[in-house]
């Protein structure tokens, strides 16, 4: 959990009164899950492949947990098989099987897969603990079918097809995307796409502070202190672990080490430790850089900070590694 310094630690709460650079997306090209083509996998069609593809590249890209692609490719298989319809039920279209007359979109976006994903991931995440449900409760949350168990028998064949479609590397184009961890290959798109997600998630704003073990108190499943956060950019489960957990799952780098998505973190107990998400250094002298935090003085910041941290506020370079 969190906390800065003035001089002295103070638990998470302030940060000194100094120069910040203006709240900045990095922007970038979206990621792209690495597609092996057409072929069948484990009974699965170029088309569903192709489909399921899709699901989780959205997701990736808007910052979704992967718990997030499981319950989309889920729902998807039992509504159509994950094959883009044309038709169906009533009115029913598309990978979903979202109905026009129910505000979905018109026939014809919800016919495009990324767009009808969109609006599933849309709806999805305005439900409150939706990453701690039953998969078959997170899904008829969103579809409201009348089938509302239907979706359970789905989640082992979902999880195993999204585990094929994300095998091997990923991409930008046609370059590697940044990666961290040894094992296991976190795509740094999607991890500053949920990291700047908070900072305008809270009613147009950043994600307000708070360090609390209550589940009400959580921000779609993740305590909203700095560990929380940084275990929700990461994609790891939430509520999120601590900064002694964090540190735990990683490995020590040294300054020169660090690239995007590594962490500083201090481990002291009591609300006194804090970790931020690294960026990228501002400049070769490699004496400040880009930085993303959850903090108490006004949430969710991305912002330009002195090495390694505030003031004598000591924090260890870290990569997470499992």
């Amino acid at each position: 959990m969190h906390k800065l310094i003035v001089g002295a630690v103070v638990a998470c709460l302030a940060i000194p009164l100094l120069a910040v650079t203006a709240l900045l997306g990095s922007g970038g090209t979206p990621c792209a899950v690495a597609s092996s083509g057409t072929a069948e996998v484990d009974g699965w069609d170029g088309d569903q492949i192709a489909n399921a593809h899709t699901i989780v590249t959205v997701g990736m890209n808007r910052g979704v947990p992967q718990r997030g692609w499981v319950i989309a490719v889920a729902t998807a298989i039992q509504e159509s098989g994950l094959r883009n319809l044309s038709g169906g039920d009533r009115d029913s279209v598309g990978l979903f099987q979202q109905r026009p007359s129910q505000g979905w979109g018109s026939p014809t976006q919800l016919q495009d897969p990324v767009y009808a994903t969109g609006k599933f991931y849309d709806k999805l995440i305005t439900v409150n603990g939706w990453q701690q449900m039953p998969l078959t409760a997170a899904a008829q949350a969103v579809q409201l079918s009348a089938y509302p168990n239907a979706y359970a028998r789905h989640e082992p064949a979902a999880t195993t097809l999204i585990d094929q479609v994300t095998a091997g590397s990923e991409t930008v184009g046609d370059a590697p995307c940044g990666t961290v961890c040894a094992t296991g290959c976190t795509n740094t798109t999607a991890v500053f796409a949920r990291a700047r997600s908070w900072l305008t998630a809270w009613s147009g704003g950043p994600v307000p502070y708070l360090s609390s073990g209550d589940p009400t108190d959580w921000f779609h499943g993740y305590r909203r202190d700095c560990s929380g956060y940084v275990s929700m950019t990461l994609g790891l489960p939430g509520p999120g672990l601590n900064t002694a957990g964090l540190a735990a799952r990683s490995t020590t780098l040294t300054k020169s080490q660090l690239q995007p998505g590594d962490l500083l973190i201090n481990t002291a107990p009591n609300l006194r430790g804090h970790v931020v998400l690294f960026e990228r250094w501002t400049d070769p002298s490699m004496t400040r850089y880009h930085g993303y935090e959850q903090s108490g003085d006004g949430g969710t910041h991305y912002r330009t900070i002195p090495y390694p941290y505030y003031g004598t506020y000591p924090m260890t370079p870290y990569r997470l590694t499992r």
